[in-house]
């Protein structure tokens, strides 16, 4: 009965990293890949602005794949590398969804991702969104499925990648708040700030403090029309609202985590420029599953209660 599985969880992958690929050629028409060899030279060199070069995971995974196979050119290994990640998100995203909800709504779920994704692709050279997601995701389902040991690899390693990660400390604590004894939580929430205070504060030593490129404070261009908070409604559109409708009544992991939402996007308005909508795509693995718990309530899984 199992190996009848087989194929179609092949045929799924093969979906999901099919879209991958298609999204990465999406992202290649549209991104300024003119720029991207000055942009990459400058951050393996160790010579980016701030906060660019306390990103360098993606850079250097792209210089680890040009140098192998120096035929491709480093514009072909960003694609490459995007479209492997991006195809490893939606596996990774079907799978997480499948704690909630059968297999035909959580593969709807990735299709939603991954439908989302090209409407976040802009000319502007930001290459650390694909893993960023990844380390969400994989947190989430960590914390859905009791993994929280691997909660701290993903901090470690993702905050190489992107300081969004500081996020996950407080994930941590309110979904376990309650529901573990106080002390594992406080010790496991120190250490997972630790961590991420570790890795950033070590790059912040290794490269030195850098000016902005950019103005660091945007609140007032942010709310200078009504085009940035459009375009933030436009990312998951109707889902945000029916993610604040099951909001009350869906799994406890993803009731508490709506409760990072408000903070998340009001310092998004404070210091970025929020029409870059690709800024809130850690909020996917919520918004989607608390969506999908009002869509399809009859496709919800007996035992996707709380954790």
């Amino acid at each position: 009965m199992r190996t009848s599985c087989y194929p179609r969880e092949i045929g799924l992958a093969a979906l999901w990293l099919g879209l991958g690929v298609v999204n990465a050629l999406v992202w290649a028409r549209a991104a300024n890949l003119m720029e991207l060899p000055n942009w990459h030279s400058d951050m393996v060199g160790g010579t980016a602005p701030a906060p660019n070069q306390y990103r360098p995971l993606t850079p250097w995974l792209a210089e680890g794949l040009w140098q192998g196979i120096p035929a491709i050119g480093i514009e072909t290994a960003y694609v490459i590398l995007r479209g492997l990640v991006t195809g490893l998100v939606l596996l990774c995203f079907d799978r997480y969804l499948r704690v909630w909800f059968a297999r035909g709504a959580a593969a709807a779920g990735a299709l939603c991702l991954g439908a989302v994704l090209p409407f976040t692709y802009l000319r502007v050279v930001q290459e650390s969104d694909p893993i960023n997601l990844l380390v969400f995701v994989l947190a989430y389902w960590a914390l859905a499925r009791n993994r929280d040991l691997l909660l701290l690899p993903l901090v470690v390693i993702g905050t190489l990648n992107r300081e969004t990660t500081a996020m996950i400390p407080a994930l941590y604590l309110l979904a376990r708040s309650g529901t573990r004894p106080p002390l594992e939580v406080a010790w496991r929430t120190a250490a997972l700030a630790a961590g991420w205070a570790a890795v950033y504060g070590g790059m912040l030593l290794g490269y030195g403090v850098r000016s902005y490129y950019c103005e660091p404070l945007t609140l007032g261009l942010n709310l200078s029309s009504w085009a940035p908070t459009m375009h933030v409604f436009l990312l998951f559109g109707a889902m945000w609202v029916l993610a604040a409708i099951a909001a009350r009544r869906g799994p406890i992991l993803l009731r508490r985590a709506m409760w990072l939402l408000p903070p998340y996007v009001i310092l998004h308005y404070v210091v970025a420029l929020v029409w870059e909508v690709r800024l809130f795509l850690p909020l996917a693995p919520v918004i989607i599953p608390l969506a999908w718990h009002v869509l399809f309530p009859e496709a919800r899984l007996p035992a996707a209660n709380d954790p």
